[in-house]
């Protein structure tokens, strides 16, 4: 898991620094989300979780919300996936994609909640419909690209009688 955390520094740079500028019909991507989702996807809710609290901990570090949002949102987010995929007996190519499009709108709903705790207005309505829709569309084409990356990255490491599991 050592060969992630440079991975998270640069989406949670790249997110931050580069892309805020950089949308596509108004939707920006979370790569960091996509990372926490696939790693969970092929490590388990463990490993989703403490992904999910480090991509967590450098998002807020660079992000205008309130410290402590992404952290819950993406740990939260981590331990979901994890669970699912651990409930799922036999994992389709399709299965990524969908746990990154799922995992998109539980972020979308974590962030609103996170929000309007620490009284932030928020529009959730419009915001999911024209930003939480079309972001978990594009987080699944993302995961598309990603996945056999983390895939790669995932086995490194693994004994293997391990790798087939």
């Amino acid at each position: 898991m050592l060969w992630l955390l440079p991975i998270l520094v640069g989406a949670a740079i790249l997110q931050s620094i580069a892309l805020p500028d950089t949308t596509l019909l108004g939707v920006r991507p979370d790569l960091v989300l996509v990372i926490v989702v696939g790693w969970a996807v092929l490590r388990g809710w463990e490993d989703g979780l403490v992904v999910g609290l480090v991509g967590g901990f450098m998002t807020d570090l660079t992000a205008a919300t309130p410290f402590g949002i992404n952290l819950v949102r993406l740990g939260v987010v981590g331990v979901a996936s994890g669970l699912a995929m651990r409930r799922l007996a036999r994992q389709g190519p399709l299965v990524p994609l969908a746990a990154a499009a799922l995992g998109t709108i539980l972020g979308f709903a974590m962030t609103v909640l996170g929000m309007q705790a620490t009284r932030w207005a928020l529009p959730w309505e419009y915001a999911l419909v024209f930003q939480a829709l079309p972001g978990a569309a594009l987080n699944t084409v993302i995961m598309a690209v990603v996945f056999p990356g983390l895939r790669a990255l995932s086995r490194r490491g693994v004994p293997p009688e391990e790798v087939g599991a």
